[in-house]
Order: structure tokens, then sequence, then C-alpha cells
């Protein structure tokens, strides 16, 4: 079962939201800032979701929370 991508990219943006310093510690390469904010958009989708991700649903979320961290504040 696959996550829809709305949700996935409503998960990377209120992650990014909640998380300003990592995403912005992402964007200038902070190290350990993308792992702590991969890791708490994985949190927040796995809550959401009631179970575990699996490897396309996590690589989708790592994808759209780069994007939203790269773009400007």
């Amino acid at each position: 079962m696959s996550v829809d991508d709305a949700v996935i990219r409503e998960v990377a943006s209120e992650t990014v939201r909640t998380w300003p310093d990592l995403a912005r510690g992402t964007r200038t390469a902070r190290p350990k800032a993308w792992g702590a904010l991969a890791g708490h958009g994985v949190a927040a989708l796995r809550a959401r979701l009631g179970r575990q991700l699996t490897d396309a649903e996590r690589r989708a979320l790592w994808t759209a929370l780069w994007r939203e961290a790269e773009r400007a504040p």
C-alpha cells in the first residue's frame, strides 16, 4: 500500500514549518541537519499512517522534504 503524494507533500511541508532551523541547516549543509529533518519527517508520516513506511514512501518523503527545505523562507 502506498500513500498519496499529496499526503507526503503535506507532511514534508509541515515538518519544514515545524523545524525551520533544520531546514535552514539543510540548505546551508550544516552537519547532521538533513538527517535530523528527515528523521522528524519519517516519524511524522509514520504517526499519521499508523504504520511503518515502505522504502518507496520513505524515499518519496525524503525527496519532498529536500524540495521544501531548499525553498527560500
